[in-house]
């Protein structure tokens, strides 16, 4: 193994932006994520993301190979249904938005968020993220409740949102995702493989993750 790290190298390649993100994320890298690829070496087998998060770099990147991976099922329902049925990723948001836009905003959004609560899933967590008080997804220690209280922003609209899982899922085709622990993930890169590991917060704030190493380094043998 050889790792390097990020900053003390010299950038290789050239990353357009990407700034339209699908997941509002702890943490979200979307605004850096082509700075921070653009750092990664320019030849490489399969790109690794051990803690998917947004998929912020993964979707700036693009590679023709990935594996995104993450231990919060939740979140991997996402990715999964992203990569093999987006019109239903489209269904779930566009139900609960219209929910919204026929009562009060309030009391939509706790009864969704006690629906998460009640059995964590993909579909309640997708809208949650986007409506949620300043796009921060919190958790409880104890127990994983999500805490986060309504945002006073409008989420975007169903066509919007539509928009962007067309371009997520496009970018994304070459990936797959996979719901198993870091170093589960690590294990399986090979030689000439490239994995990028941005962890959960453990710094400061538990309940918001704190504040996280960038790191990449290449499989060298």
């Amino acid at each position: 193994m050889m790792q390097l790290a990020m900053f003390d190298a010299e950038r290789p390649m050239r990353i357009e932006p990407f700034q339209t993100g699908l997941l509002k994320w702890i943490g979200n890298k979307q605004r850096f994520a082509h700075e921070i690829a653009s750092y990664f070496p320019p030849d490489f087998g399969t790109y690794y993301e051990p803690f998917i998060g947004s998929g912020a770099v993964m979707a700036t990147l693009a590679p023709l190979q990935a594996v995104g991976s993450d231990c919060f099922a939740p979140l991997i329902e996402i990715w999964k249904t992203l990569k093999s049925s987006p019109d239903t990723l489209k269904r779930w948001y566009t139900e609960r938005w219209e929910q919204i836009g026929s009562g009060e905003k309030l009391d939509v959004y706790e009864r969704i968020k006690k629906s998460y609560n009640s059995n964590p899933n993909g579909a309640d967590l997708l809208f949650l993220c986007r409506a949620c008080y300043g796009g921060v997804v919190r958790f409880r220690k104890a127990d994983g409740y999500m805490s986060t209280p309504v945002g006073i922003h409008h989420p975007i609209s169903p066509a919007s949102f539509s928009r962007r899982v067309d371009e997520w899922h496009r970018r994304t085709r070459g990936a797959t995702f996979h719901l198993m622990e870091y170093k589960e993930a690590i294990e399986r890169a090979k030689p000439g493989d490239l994995v990028y590991c941005d962890p959960p917060y453990t710094h400061s704030q538990a309940i918001l993750y704190g504040r996280s190493r960038l790191a990449w380094k290449t499989c060298s043998g």
